[in-house]
């Protein structure tokens, strides 16, 4: 069990699970579901097709849906050919909805449909080939593909597909595929914000006095007494916020984008718009946390009315407490019921997906404004789409851009060489190799360095003994129990120890391309490798707190990650922790008095909140290593980016960018510096026919 909780893969040995008798395949030494050769032979995805596929890590639901989808066809109107040919293309569909796309391309060409974005990925081909597939299945494939698109595929098949209007499970626009609710969504967005693209227009912000209501908003943000002044280019974001019902501002990490915020919220003051009528909000609760922070940083007065910087699913209702979740969550708020705001703001743009842009744009009242903040360089959301970055290609006059960085300091030379080389990626083409040092004893920590993949165990060993402070950080922690007082607060001197010990990991962090923790290089084998670390020197040092004898107990000192947001103690998703020892005391009768009790303290404001483990133990997960994923919204004074040992779908100019800039001094690459060129090379390949949708100014059907 102990194997288990750490996360260790099943053994290799046991059946893959199969819809058509997993059982019997299990218990009958791999006879085929339903009675032999001749069955499989009728199964859309017969084991060998699943098993070949599984391993090149199709996830089973998508396998799953596509074998259901391929048994509509009724028995006995397609060849077994034609039903398996069918199976393998909605696999490839799945996957382009799993990898984030909206459709398939199902052109034969080396280049994307029409009107999609210049970074699509290769056509559905591609994909095919690298299957591992037999090439008799993929001819067939490649035939039934040709069909559909010419009209010409067998009349059980063509009932599935058809054009935009026809409302068939899947859709034919030109060569696109896509699942009919992916085209849908793209349809209804681009008709929701299809009105917000006229500027002509009279909206309430900007029609005082013909604009000199709004001119003198901005002056006074200029005001001695107001705090930073805005820039330039801050200033003209800051107008077209207060003058269209659409804005779009972008820009890279410290360009200033959340003091837009802040500049618009007393903005809107100066014209007199009440507090309950504004909304901000962000993709996440820790991004919504960090809005939080720099308003009170900037010391904003805000007062009744204001309602706080919440996440976009609970401006919009979507509480996963409200339904199970198997229902369907219904928006308090939605076209039918709109949202009563009369500005609505959301930071993070780019990590909002297709599907929450559509419930955002459909629950705005029709003269509110809104303002999409994010950075159209970085990593798209995890989900479906790339809406963010399709909204800002398409609607280039509605789009704003911030350049200059206020994170990295260009007099700093470690921050200027990190613009430099983050701008090259960002535009494809490094002028030159990373720095290279030979030893990870060599590397200043300033500026951008790479170290060969060999030397990856060396900058571990470094990383834990100079940067984590080695094992007399941890066993500090673990050798000082807190006392919480009677209204749940530490000592000055406790919290000052904690704080310290917080900081030390929120200043650096290392981070990892992959999470699996079957690859050696995975953000899981990283935090393994540390939490063995930490577990060697508790053994040598004797009695420290925590269960060294655990491979999956949490040790005292460690950092952690939360996992999903947990509202009700108001603990954000990807919000970073670090465990401690509380001491027993009388007052706090839940806590055994015989012993220490292991707790996770949290950062908040100047001050530190205390989880006792046990209530948030199963949204914890260690976090000596993040994936570039997960780090999106943090900064680091230094970061260390380990590469894959090989090359993968995730190595992209994208990821490259975002893990660059998660960093204000020091940034160190490890591993084979051709695939970090390699990455620089190719974009992130996403499908998406949402900036066709809006360039044509129509919805479709």
């Amino acid at each position: 069990m102990a194997a288990l909780r750490a996360g260790a893969p099943l053994p290799r040995s046991r059946a893959v699970l199969h819809p058509a008798g997993t059982a019997r395949a299990t218990f009958l030494a791999g006879a085929a579901p339903g009675g032999g050769a001749a069955a499989d032979e009728d199964d859309p995805l017969p084991r060998s097709f699943w098993e070949q596929l599984r391993a090149r890590d199709v996830p089973a639901p998508t396998l799953l849906a596509a074998w259901e989808a391929a048994r509509w066809l009724p028995p006995g109107a397609v060849t077994a050919d034609e039903r398996r040919a069918l199976a393998v293309l909605l696999v490839s569909v799945g996957e382009a909805l799993d990898a984030g796309s909206s459709f398939v391309p199902l052109s034969v060409l080396e280049t994307p449909p029409p009107g999609s974005h210049a970074g699509a990925p290769p056509p559905w081909r591609a994909w095919l080939d690298r299957s591992g597939l037999p090439s008799r299945d993929r001819g067939a494939v490649v035939s039934l593909a040709a069909a559909l698109a010419a009209g010409k595929a067998p009349a059980a098949i063509s009932a599935l597909f058809g054009p935009p209007e026809a409302r068939r499970p899947f859709v034919l626009d030109g060569p696109a595929l896509y699942p009919e609710a992916a085209w849908t969504f793209e349809a209804r967005l681009a008709r929701a914000l299809e009105p917000r693209r006229d500027d002509a227009a009279i909206h309430p912000l900007a029609v005082a006095t013909g604009g000199r209501a709004v001119e003198e908003a901005l002056a006074s943000l200029r005001a001695p007494t107001a705090g930073p002044a805005p820039n330039d280019e801050q200033l003209a974001a800051l107008r077209a916020c207060l003058d269209r019902r659409l804005t779009l501002v972008t820009g890279g990490p410290g360009t200033g984008k959340t003091s837009i915020i802040v500049g618009l919220l007393r903005a809107l003051a100066h014209l007199d718009v009440p507090l309950d009528a504004i909304a901000v909000a962000a993709p996440t609760g820790r991004a919504a946390h960090r809005i939080e922070e720099t308003l009170r940083q900037a010391g904003l007065q805000l007062g009744d009315g204001w309602a706080g910087v919440s996440t976009v699913h609970r401006l919009l209702g979507l509480r996963g407490t409200r339904t199970p979740n198997l229902e369907r969550e219904i928006p308090e708020y939605h076209a039918g019921w709109r949202l009563p705001h009369r500005v609505v703001v959301c930071d993070e743009a780019s990590m909002i997906d297709l599907f929450m842009m559509t419930a955002l744009a459909e629950a705005l009242a029709d003269d509110a404004h809104l303002v999409l903040l994010g950075d159209v360089d970085q990593l798209p959301s995890v989900r479906l789409g790339a809406a963010f970055r399709d909204l800002c290609l398409a609607l280039p006059a509605l789009t704003c851009r911030l350049a200059a960085s206020h994170r990295m300091n260009p007099a700093d030379p470690g921050g200027a060489e990190i613009l430099g080389v983050a701008g090259a990626v960002r535009a494809g083409a490094l002028a030159a190799p990373l720095p290279p040092r030979a030893r990870a004893a060599d590397l200043s920590f300033s500026g951008v360095e790479h170290l060969p993949r060999a030397r990856v165990p060396e900058l571990l060993a470094r990383w834990y003994e100079d940067v984590l402070g080695g094992p007399a950080a941890f066993e500090a922690i673990a050798r000082r129990p807190v006392v919480l007082d009677e209204r749940g607060r530490l000592s000055p001197d406790d919290g000052a120890a904690v704080t310290a010990a917080l900081e030390r990991h929120r200043a650096a962090r290392l981070l990892c391309i992959t999470r699996a923790a079957d690859h050696a290089t995975s953000a899981e084998a990283v935090n393994a490798l540390f939490h063995q670390r930490v577990q060697r020197a508790f053994a040598s040092a004797g009695p420290v707190g925590g269960d060294p004898d655990d491979v999956s107990a949490l040790l005292p000192g460690e950092p952690v990650t939360i996992l999903r947001n947990d509202y009700e103690r108001e603990l954000w998703n990807g919000d970073q922790g670090l465990l401690i020892r509380l001491a027993p005391t009388p007052t706090r009768s839940s806590l055994p008095l015989q012993s220490t009790v292991p707790a996770v303290a949290f950062a908040r404001g100047a001050g530190v909140v205390i989880h006792v483990l046990d209530e948030i133990a199963d949204n914890v997960a260690l976090a000596f290593a993040l994936t570039v994923h997960k780090s999106q919204g943090s900064e680091y004074e230094r970061v260390a980016l380990i590469l894959p040992a090989v090359d993968g779908p995730l190595l992209t100019r994208e990821i490259l960018y975002t893990a660059l800039t998660r960093a204000r001094r020091s940034v160190v690459v490890a591993g084979d510096p051709a695939l970090f060129a390699l990455g620089v090379s190719r974009r992130l390949g996403r499908a998406s026919g949402l900036a066709s949708k809006l360039r044509a100014g129509t919805s479709g059907a």
